[in-house]
């Protein structure tokens, strides 16, 4: 049930962006932008969701400059604890129980407009059953740039993993 809403969710934060005109990244256009600068993209994410044992959240990366610019490959992404120290790295996966992309593609993402990438994680330990250590927060840095934000967003540190980045705001492709 959880899922279907989270679902639904995602379906409805879609038509009111594309309503809004904030849908414009486009995956294997013609024509591929310059790569994406530190300073070209806001980092944000969604509302994290779960569901049997499993939760996720979207990591959202808007272009902030006037220019359209690209984005390969996976967003790093890393589990932290109060201090601000790593906990764990999240593992580089095409897809997994959540969703994620089934390829790795350039994505150009036009002024105004999202990239995205799932994140994902188990609730508990998957050879134990027993309990993980979850996070304070999170490190999130967009494919191809150096530009890391911290996101207030508590993971597991069982089976974090990170999708590949993809046109729109879904994580999803």
């Amino acid at each position: 049930m959880t899922t279907l809403r989270t679902r639904a969710a995602v379906l409805a934060t879609s038509a009111t962006l594309a309503a809004a005109g904030l849908v414009g990244a486009a995956a294997n256009a013609s024509a591929t932008a310059p790569a994406c600068r530190n300073a070209a993209l806001a980092i944000s994410h969604t509302p994290s969701q779960g569901a049997t044992g499993h939760g996720s959240f979207v990591v959202l990366f808007k272009n902030i400059t006037h220019s359209t610019c690209s984005l390969y490959g996976y967003p790093g992404l890393d589990a932290l604890n109060a201090s601000g120290q790593v906990l764990a790295h999240a593992q580089r996966t095409l897809h997994g129980f959540a969703g994620g992309a089934h390829t790795e593609t350039t994505v150009n993402v036009t002024p105004g407009h999202y990239a995205s990438a799932s994140v994902e994680w188990m609730n508990f330990n998957p050879v134990t059953t027993g309990p993980c250590t979850f996070s304070k927060s999170v490190a999130a840095t967009p494919a191809n740039t150096t530009h890391t934000v911290h996101l207030a967003v508590s993971v597991s540190v069982c089976r974090l993993q990170v999708h590949p980045t993809v046109a729109g705001f879904t994580g999803n492709n």
